[in-house]
């Protein structure tokens, strides 16, 4: 969506600076808004995946559209060659698996985009962002999961998607894998799923035996939503450092278990919310004296409606790991209704605002020129454009200008 230049300029209506050097700012503000700029909005990599060089995905690479295995196939596993595919409509898999090699970005478009078999990834590649998609895997088996992460893939961002109905493991990821965020994705089974006894979502780590992965398997989980049908692995972790904060749980099977703490692992638990739930965490170290015992701590921030915290764990939160990387705790009493409203494919991102004033796009408490590239490119974009489009009218307009302005202009 390009605005027309004369529009732009009398935008200078709306603002009525006191001193000179505001002008300045106003004019400023107002002569980059209306360059001609694309932009195209994308998850950025924050948690795990963002350590490590961080994670871009195909950012600088052609744009593709895909709605058919052939093409998805040819441009997903083409080399280290930037590509940003976006995903239409249904796509089968089939049995086999898609092999997702480096610098890769898999974002689904459109009503409903899909795929159905097991998603993959080449091995010791990484670099990759799988966005907006539902996955889901009908066939019976301990060789389909929804997505495998395994065998030294690093750096990956996960975000958006809804994974269920899987034969085997929902997202599960082994093997000396590193760098790894899960976020704002919704995972879930309906009774006709191909195995109901196993519907399991989220195994971190392959063996007990796989000690080098204490180098390994670090993980951000981080909004996401495990609900109906959903028994165990949210996550059960084998060594590797997890960070699991911000999550719903909700409406699981009975006798299952949220986070499995496993041999070596090391888990840090934040500020989630436990709603009824048949047991929070439980203890799944082996006892074999050459493995390793598990390790979790919780801060007090969790919430635990209907249930209570395991006695069984000792709290090892004040020697537990901590993240090398910037976060931002959302209340557990606001995870629920957050979860719920943004988890999954086919949803937008909780709007900035919802923790500082409009314009603030990259939360560091200023709106300033850091946040006006992002501005632009919501400005001159028709979709995507929920964390922006303040008024709901389906563009970012002269309404949302004026906001950003103001509150540029005041010093937010």
């Amino acid at each position: 969506m390009k605005n027309n230049p004369e529009q732009c300029i009398s935008l200078c209506g709306l603002i009525q600076p006191r001193r000179r050097p505001v002008m300045k700012r106003a004019v400023g503000l107002i002569a980059v808004l209306c360059l001609c700029l694309t932009s195209n909005a994308f998850a950025a990599a924050d948690g795990w995946a963002s350590a490590n060089g961080g994670t871009t995905g195909g950012e600088g690479g052609t744009v593709v559209t895909v709605d058919n295995f052939t093409d998805l196939e040819y441009y997903a596993e083409l080399g280290a060659t930037p590509y940003i595919i976006q995903v239409s409509g249904t796509i089968a898999i089939g049995t086999g698996v898609l092999e997702i090699s480096a610098n890769k970005t898999l974002i689904g478009i459109g009503t409903n985009p899909t795929l159905v078999g097991n998603v993959g990834f080449k091995n010791r590649d990484g670099n990759i962002i799988i966005e907006n998609l539902n996955i889901t895997n009908p066939y019976e088996g301990s060789s389909y999961d929804g997505i495998s992460l395994k065998q030294d893939i690093y750096n990956v961002l996960v975000t958006k998607c809804t994974i269920y109905d899987t034969g085997d493991g929902a997202f599960d990821i082994s093997n000396n894998s590193d760098f790894v965020t899960v976020s704002w994705c919704k995972f879930h089974y309906t009774p006709s799923t191909p195995d109901p006894g196993h519907t399991f979502a989220c195994l971190v780590g392959s063996s007990d035996s796989q000690e080098d992965d204490a180098a390994n398997l670090r993980v951000t989980y981080h909004h996401n939503w495990w609900t109906t049908g959903v028994k165990e692995r949210m996550p059960r972790v084998r060594y590797g450092q997890v960070h699991v904060y911000n999550n719903y749980y909700n409406d699981l099977v009975a006798g299952g278990y949220c986070v499995g703490v496993g041999c070596g692992s090391r888990i840090r638990v934040e500020n989630n919310y436990f709603n009824a739930v048949p047991n929070p965490w439980k203890d799944y170290y082996s006892d074999v004296p050459e493995h390793p015992a598990g390790h979790i701590g919780w801060n007090t921030g969790n919430v635990f409606p209907g249930c209570s915290v395991p006695t069984w764990a000792t709290n090892e939160y004040a020697t537990i790991f901590t993240p090398p990387y910037d976060y931002t705790l959302d209340d557990a009493a606001d995870v629920q209704t957050m979860v719920q409203a943004y988890a999954g494919a086919g949803t937008p991102y909780p709007p900035h605002w919802y923790s500082g004033p409009y314009g603030d796009f990259d939360m560091d408490g200023d709106v300033d020129t850091d946040d006006l590239e992002t501005f632009i490119g919501y400005w001159l974009d028709t979709y995507n454009i929920a964390d922006a489009d303040y008024d709901a009218s389906g563009r970012v307009d002269l309404a949302e200008f004026a906001l950003f302005a103001q509150n540029w202009l005041s010093g937010l």
